[in-house]
């Protein structure tokens, strides 16, 4: 957690121990701080400041409880299978291992990235697959097969449901190498 975060969660724990603490005192009639200070300080600017603060609390408060109800698609670090005398894990890793065996048997793929996310609800996983394409093999057409032969290999090898795939086609940029002769 980077600091600007924890000094705001600091001044947010201590302003709302401060709230709860003067509503506890309230409602148990042992102490009205917020009439009493009220009616001494209307006229003042700390009011304003005090408005101001409480003001800054809410906004805090509203957008801790957005974030917590917010949908937020999760990847876990492996798949878990339920079966009859336990569990089975399998891990990100392996997944992406498995993708990368896969992708070995094609010719014209070059600077290949595999990234795998395990989706907890649905227990199902999405494969996203980067490569930059040499040779003269057609680029859509191997791509597609590709994105089927992973599908049904990584459902096949490793008994896990596969959402879906998705390849990126990248180029690579252009530099000026200078090129080896051979004398």
């Amino acid at each position: 957690m980077n600091l600007f975060i924890r000094f705001v969660l600091g001044i947010y724990a201590f302003l709302t121990l401060l709230l709860t603490a003067s509503v506890l005192l309230i409602v148990t009639d042992t102490y009205n701080p917020i009439d009493a200070w009220l009616t001494a300080q209307q006229a003042n600017e700390g009011f304003w400041i005090i408005i101001g603060i409480l003001s800054f609390i809410g906004l805090l408060s509203l957008i801790f409880l957005i974030q917590a109800f917010s949908m937020k698609r999760s990847s876990h670090s492996k798949y878990v299978a339920p079966t009859d005398i336990g569990v089975i894990g399998i891990s990100k890793a392996s997944i992406e291992s498995t993708v990368l065996t896969i992708i070995r048997r094609f010719d014209g793929l070059r600077s290949v990235k595999v990234d795998a996310n395990i989706l907890s609800k649905s227990q199902q996983v999405l494969v996203n697959v980067r490569y930059t394409p040499f040779g003269t093999s057609p680029v859509q057409e191997n791509a597609k097969k590709l994105q089927e032969t992973i599908k049904t290999e990584l459902e096949k090898w490793l008994e896990i449901p596969v959402k879906e795939v998705k390849i990126a086609i990248e180029n690579e940029p252009y530099t000026s190498k200078k090129q080896e002769r051979v004398i």
